[in-house]
């Protein structure tokens, strides 16, 4: 009790899980159901409307408000941000980090074929996605790619830092949770876009050959203890995650 106690006191106030906002939306045959915590630092950033539903036909997904980011195409279904403040005054104005959810469709690219509800076909699409996108040129990133080489032309000004740490840590491993009667597929991903101090959590789902869905919660940690903070940060996740219910019809 008194380890939960310090680590609650070191890692800060999160998510109000004592004030529960309960929400839907529709995601062509499926319906998410979900629960979201209160915030006890108000954000003051102005909520944008987001689709109620998505239709998941291809010719109708561009009708929706598409965006990018990194490797995905997508249509936003709702974001919620919570910020970690101190007991003390910790970080810029007692902030210690920040957690933020963003629930998307996703637009499947054809490399790999996914199957409707197939988490092992969904993984193999996932791992060649990440390779194609960070380790190699043929989208015009190769994020990790270009990283090796001006590693190998700088090792003189690189001194005795590895490599590995300019370097963006790919999901592995991909593990399978049952969450209220749907199963997901569970991954994470340091530093998501280049390296830094900062984790992506995701839940998964392929919703047919077309389109998966995607749960994810990215964590910045600004100061302090980033393992006892970060690990603060994945329970709550987990916490919220255990709240999404997907049903189909």
């Amino acid at each position: 009790m008194i380890d939960q106690l310090l680590k609650s006191a070191l890692t800060g106030k999160g998510p109000n899980f004592a004030e529960l906002t309960t929400k839907e939306c529709g995601i062509g045959d499926y319906r998410l159901r979900y629960k979201l915590p209160g915030n006890v630092i108000d954000t003051g950033r102005a909520k944008k409307a987001r689709p109620r539903q998505v239709n998941l036909q291809p010719g109708l997904f561009n009708s929706y408000e598409n965006e990018q980011k990194f490797n995905r195409t997508f249509v936003r279904m709702d974001f919620e941000w919570w910020a970690y403040r101190g007991v003390f005054l910790q970080g810029h104005l007692g902030k210690l980090g920040d957690l933020s959810m963003d629930i998307d469709v996703n637009r499947a690219m054809p490399h790999s074929p996914i199957k409707e509800g197939d988490l092992d076909s969904l993984e193999s699409y996932l791992k060649q996605e990440y390779w194609t996108y960070y380790e190699t040129e043929e989208t015009g990133d190769g994020i990790n790619l270009r990283a090796r080489q001006h590693y190998e032309n700088n090792k003189v000004l690189m001194g005795d830092t590895p490599v590995s740490g300019f370097l963006v840590k790919l999901p592995d491993p991909y593990t399978k949770e049952r969450i209220h009667g749907a199963d997901w597929l569970s991954y994470h991903i340091n530093s998501e876009g280049m390296a830094g101090h900062h984790h992506t959590y995701y839940w998964a789902y392929p919703l047919n050959k077309d389109f998966y869905l995607t749960i994810s919660f990215w964590m910045q940690l600004e100061i302090g203890n980033r393992s006892m903070r970060s690990e603060r940060m994945r329970d709550d996740a987990r916490r919220i995650m255990s709240m999404m219910e997907l049903r189909k019809g």
